[in-house]
């Protein structure tokens, strides 16, 4: 049993920044920052569904048939997913997951769930450490809502959107010979994501983008 207020935040962090090498600071501290004032409670023990089992085993299909040394991922899912996800790619295929939430936790926040606090702080604290073979960068497909429904008026607004300055341009994947992003999404692409997708082809950096369960 843990309790947010029994962990310290700064060394989870440290684990989850391990690691990231060139791509170091595409990593957001923002939630772990907001997490020093947000109220105590217990905390969730990440738990793998079968589900999430399968989830994994299609994700790791996908980076298996597409992991050369000129290719990097994007994991769009659900947060609480996205994170537990890419815990389990560090630790079983040293692929290393760099966290682009930047996300403001709140307890009365619009997005941002306590199980995905959880698994951010007890996935990040078994972290191992690695030498990585690959990187994915870890995105929260429920970073904002596509339409309203009418409960936000109540509610701390913390969405936010990926910009491009939020992910490495093209100039830093060529000057790191990488030519080949491969996104991997489970619903609706969102536009901000997109629009990045569509910079990196402009640019000639090759996209494939893989629905999870098609592709």
């Amino acid at each position: 049993m843990s309790f947010l207020k029994d962990l310290e935040l700064y060394p989870i962090y440290i684990k989850w920044r391990e690691g990231t090498d060139a791509f170091e600071c595409f990593l957001k501290s923002t939630a772990f920052v907001s997490l020093k004032n947000y109220p105590n409670f217990e905390l969730e023990n990440p738990s793998i569904s079968l589900e999430e089992s399968i989830l994994y085993d299609k994700i790791k299909t996908i980076i298996d048939s597409n992991n050369t040394s000129d290719t990097i991922f994007l994991l769009d899912i659900p947060g609480h997913q996205s994170i537990l996800l890419g815990y389990l790619l560090q630790n079983n295929l040293n692929i290393k997951p760099i966290l682009t939430l930047n996300l403001l936790f709140h307890p009365y926040g619009l997005i941002g769930s306590k199980k995905l606090i959880g698994n951010l702080l007890l996935c990040g604290d078994k972290l191992n450490s690695i030498d990585p073979k690959g990187y994915i960068f870890i995105l929260d497909s429920g970073r904002y809502l596509l339409e309203s429904d009418g409960t936000e008026k109540n509610s701390f607004n913390n969405q936010y959107e990926t910009t491009e300055e939020d992910m490495p341009n093209v100039d830093l994947l060529k000057e790191l010979c990488y030519s080949k992003v491969v996104y991997i999404y489970s619903d609706k692409i969102k536009e901000d994501i997109n629009c990045y997708l569509d910079y990196l082809e402009h640019f000639d950096i090759k996209v494939s983008k893989c629905k999870i369960g098609e592709c």
